[in-house]
């Protein structure tokens, strides 16, 4: 088996979903939640332990209060898309954090979403988060790249304004091209 196949089962055993609930039970929060940069905008990521793999996720898109319009069909492709490259996709109607238990629960409305990576060390799942991620700007479904945009532009509303304001203030004081400049080009 491939690496990034090999990833993909272990994500998905450390990781469990079934209808419509998937459940991380980490051990621990290790040190990382930080902002990771891709196509010049800033998405939070955070890295967990879970035994001895860690796993890093990426919010894609970050929870939103309105639901973002986009079809199961697509959510489905980019989830095979997302697979193929050795990600956990993980879309979510609503999630619920306690401690380091994350519960995400998907029912057709999309309000988030996260990818996930493994790796042996933090380091190593998020570079291979970030690697991954990057090899699939290109499929990110077209209205979940726009409402992670329109977030970064305050036309929607976060779900948690701490997120948004730790993402405004990192885009403020890193030297990118202003935003509405971006609206030509597809983001991750």
């Amino acid at each position: 088996m491939g690496g990034e196949a090999a990833s993909l089962k272990a994500l998905e055993r450390i990781i469990p979903s079934a209808n419509g609930l998937t459940v991380f039970d980490a051990d621990t929060q290790e040190t990382s939640y930080g902002i990771g940069f891709l196509d010049g905008l800033p998405y939070i990521f955070d890295t967990h332990r879970k035994g001895v793999p860690y796993v890093a996720t990426l919010e894609l898109l970050t929870e939103v209060v309105q639901p973002v319009q986009v079809s199961p069909d697509r959510i489905r492709r980019f989830g095979r898309d997302a697979r193929g490259a050795g990600l956990l996709p993980i879309p979510y109607s609503a999630c619920f954090f306690k401690g380091n238990l994350h519960v995400y629960a998907f029912s057709g409305a999309v309000r988030g979403f996260d990818l996930a990576a493994i790796g042996p060390t933090a380091l190593q799942s998020e570079r291979a988060l970030m690697q991954r991620a990057n090899r699939l700007k290109s499929r990110v479904p077209a209205s979940i790249a726009r409402a992670q945009r329109e977030l970064l532009e305050g036309k929607r509303r976060a779900r948690h304004r701490a997120d948004l304001g730790v993402l405004t203030a990192r885009l403020k004081e890193t030297p990118t091209q202003d935003l509405l400049d971006r609206r030509k080009r597809r983001t991750l």
